[in-house]
């Protein structure tokens, strides 16, 4: 089962569910719903996930692979982190890995501040029979250091390949980016899709945002946060030879405040939603999509 890293979240969560039934809600209810659908769904499209605590991770493993893929790459089993370590088969010959490895020549060397251990992070294709490299490539936006105030979660990818046309697989996989911090409430969890042509990687879909959380606390039950979760499904048209991507995306915003008798503060749970619907199209070489970090209420 996939564990959210980003803990506090839940505590919020909880909090709203005992006492939001007292608070006050604005919803746009005209919108998609999260379950992701065009205006007239047909039995062709295939749900992706319907928010990214749906999405169910491969539970393959080939620990032998594994091995004989560290060695092939010149790197030490020991420096290795297992429980980030994902895979899955890609066809009878080929599997892909996703790696998290400590990287010795990226560590930081600073008298006032130990930042630990430089984590990186490799995307593999091996031969299935002997780990032999058919591609790699080390995604430096997801490179960490381990006491820095950003983390990076486990790389999940999901438990089955997609069809992007009626000849071509491919992989998707999400990571998470949150905050470590009970004050800063930040988290954000993108999405990629990538295929495999026998000599190199291509990313059709690179890091689009599926889930996020942006906003402050005072460590308690007082805190205003707006979130994004999003669904994806494949749908039955195409652009350019790939099916195109349905995406419904939810903002929520929550205005909590706990009672202060002190300084007149009345207890209150305020909610809005705004939903929101895009089509991703093939462009040819990826599906592309202009960056939206805007925030809908704060």
């Amino acid at each position: 089962m996939k564990i959210k890293t980003y803990l506090i979240l839940s505590g919020i969560f909880l909090f709203l569910y005992s006492c939001g039934k007292n608070g006050k809600q604005i919803i746009d209810e005209n919108a998609p719903s999260l379950a992701v659908q065009s205006e007239n769904p047909k039995p062709a499209e295939q749900i992706l996930f319907r928010k990214s605590e749906d999405i169910v991770p491969s539970e393959e493993f080939n620990l032998s692979l594994l091995k004989k893929t560290a060695k092939n790459l010149n790197i030490k089993y020991s420096s290795i982190k297992i429980e980030d370590v994902s895979s899955i088969r890609y066809n009878d010959e080929t599997t892909f890995f996703v790696i998290c490895v400590i990287n010795k020549n990226n560590k930081e060397k600073s008298s006032e501040e130990d930042l630990g251990n430089y984590y990186e992070r490799k995307f593999v294709f091996v031969n299935n029979e002997d780990g032999k490299i058919l591609a790699e490539e080390t995604d430096k936006n997801l490179g960490y250091y381990e006491n820095e105030g950003l983390r990076v979660a486990k790389t999940y990818i999901l438990n089955n390949l997609l069809q992007l046309n009626e000849k071509t697989p491919a992989i998707a996989f999400s990571t998470e980016v949150y905050s470590n911090s009970r004050v800063v409430m930040y988290s954000e969890e993108k999405f990629t899709i990538v295929t495999f042509d026998g000599n190199r990687i291509r990313k059709v879909l690179y890091e689009y945002p599926i889930r996020s959380a942006n906003g402050d606390s005072n460590g308690g039950g007082t805190y205003q946060i707006e979130t994004l979760e999003t669904g994806i499904s494949l749908s039955d048209s195409q652009t350019k030879g790939f099916y195109d991507l349905l995406v419904s995306k939810i903002y929520t915003y929550e205005d909590a405040a706990e009672e202060d008798l002190e300084n007149d503060i009345q207890k209150k749970s305020d909610l809005k939603v705004k939903k929101e619907f895009q089509k991703l199209k093939f462009d040819g070489k990826t599906y592309s999509f202009k960056k939206d970090d805007r925030n809908r209420f704060l």
